[in-house]
């Protein structure tokens, strides 16, 4: 970035003068990044990377040198910030935020407000992210003055060199997931292949099916340390492993060479997941492969993915059965060794953890505390807290779309109107008519007559007040029957007839 050419050129001094960069030290930018990765794959000359799971004491040695960029996860920031005495942030010049999304997806809000809150007032900020989402524009509008935004392309557009490949996997058929992916990557694609999976469990098991296949492959998930994934991933760019297995901890942030193909053994959340995802390979023009297998319950997802993709080739690819039997077959063979070495696997973290906490209480029996004891915290928010700020917000957005709708012009205002009226109208006629007992020209004539009042208004007729009402008219046209001649007539015949019996 320009930003980085710069500094090695000037730098400004405390009093605000320039001077050569060789005679002065200071901070000039931190860099955010939301994982660990992320942080730890930037490699500046003369800067710091304070990320979680490092040595705590060497961090605030290199902090206390004054580098001229500090490339950090927020929480290590904040650790820093809050206990290092020396350390500030009081005097940047910028300040990156990478994958701002995630910032918020991750729930770093409350960090972003702290960092923010301590940073120069004067200053550049930077917001970098693959995708534009509504939480994007709220960290915008907390952190920036008057921002521009730069798009490269659409929030949901993939590489225009990447062949998207699709499997579909049948309802009934789920298991057949791992031989598929076991038989891609031995037969087809075995070099430089990132393969993606929902949880660390299946990334566990499927790097040790692969590793019992001959296939030189590593693991990234969060349950492994971070030197562990360190070291995985600097071995798969050296091409000392031909297959990364992870979860959605390295889909975004990392920009590794030569990344040929792309695996999703189980589909993302959303559209946007999958985006990052494919975004591993067809870096930099460079063509690349993404093979997904989806299910009956990824319907949706891949109806988004293909709405997004009109115009480029999208390619169903079709795995024989045979082979699926086959390398299904050659899995189940190796399960017992897979429990055996899964067990080898909980027995080694298990040791692991126990070690730490050996190390912990030494640390707190020879000097009466451990690294992180006695180390200020950013306060998490009650639920009562949150309950008022969301409470804020929404009065917040109340008070916004009141504002607009003053700042409106007439004509806007007179379209508004329009269009409501517009909608009022439809619904009505969507809305049917109300039933009548009695037909539209009822109130002519005769009955028309007896429905008015005094004041000549013709009275709603009811079926039900007419046929049980009790005043005198109701009773009297009760007894007397229906007012049609032919009912008259046969009623007097029949009156003549009982007097002429009784006589």
């Amino acid at each position: 970035m320009p930003y980085f050419r710069n500094l090695t050129f000037t730098r400004k001094a405390p009093d605000g003068s320039n001077v050569e960069s060789a005679n002065y030290g200071g901070d000039r930018g931190p860099g955010r990044s939301p994982t660990r990765q992320m942080s730890k794959r930037l490699l500046l000359v003369n800067h710091n990377e304070p990320t979680r799971g490092l040595d705590l004491k060497a961090q605030e040695a290199a902090l206390r040198l004054g580098p001229d960029i500090v490339v950090a996860t927020p929480g290590r920031l904040l650790d820093h910030l809050h206990n290092a005495p020396s350390f500030t942030l009081a005097t940047i010049e910028v300040l990156v935020l990478d994958e701002a999304d995630r910032m918020l997806e991750q729930a770093f809000e409350e960090q972003m407000k702290e960092i923010i809150r301590l940073c120069a007032s004067k200053r550049q900020t930077l917001l970098f992210s693959a995708t534009m989402t509504d939480q994007i524009e709220h960290l915008a509008d907390m952190s920036l003055k008057k921002p521009v935004k730069i798009f490269i392309n659409e929030n949901t557009e993939t590489a225009l060199r990447l062949r998207q490949e699709f499997i579909r996997i049948r309802g009934n058929r789920e298991e057949d997931r791992e031989p598929i992916v076991a038989g891609l990557v031995t037969r087809t694609f075995q070099e430089q292949t990132m393969i993606f999976v929902k949880t660390k469990r299946y990334c566990q098991r499927l790097q040790i099916v692969l590793g019992l296949l001959g296939v030189k492959v590593g693991q990234m998930h969060s349950s492994l340390t971070q030197s562990q994934r360190i070291d995985a991933l600097a071995k798969f760019k050296r091409r000392e492993l031909d297959v990364l297995v992870s979860t959605d901890l390295a889909a975004r942030g990392l920009d590794i060479e030569g990344v040929q193909t792309v695996i999703n053994m189980n589909m993302p959340n959303n559209i946007k997941q999958y985006i990052h995802r494919v975004g591993r390979t067809a870096r930099a023009g460079k063509a690349g492969r993404s093979i997904s297998l989806v299910g009956e319950e990824d319907r949706k997802l891949f109806k988004e993915i293909l709405a997004h993709n009109q115009d480029k080739l999208l390619k169903q690819r079709v795995v024989a059965p045979e082979v699926i039997a086959a390398y299904k077959g050659r899995v189940d063979d190796l399960e017992e060794s897979v429990a055996k070495i899964e067990e080898d696997e909980r027995t080694e973290r298990s040791i692991r953890i126990a070690e730490a906490d050996l190390k912990r209480t030494e640390e707190r029996v020879e000097h009466g505390k451990s690294d992180r004891d006695g180390r200020n915290w950013i306060k998490q928010p009650t639920d009562a807290e949150k309950l008022r700020k969301k409470e804020d917000k929404r009065k917040l957005k109340e008070l916004e779309a009141k504002k607009k709708k003053t700042e409106k012009t007439g004509e806007e205002k007179q379209a508004d109107r329009a269009q409501a009226f517009q909608a009022r109208m439809a619904k009505r006629q969507r809305k049917g008519k109300r039933m009548r007992a009695l037909a539209d020209n009822d109130n002519q004539g005769k009955q028309g007559k007896l429905n008015k009042t005094k004041g000549g208004k013709v009275k709603k007729s009811s079926f039900t007040t007419e046929l049980a009402g009790i005043s005198k008219r109701g009773v009297k046209a009760a007894r007397a029957g229906p007012e049609d001649a032919g009912f008259r007539t046969a009623k007097r015949q029949h009156m003549k007839g009982g007097k002429q019996k009784r006589s």
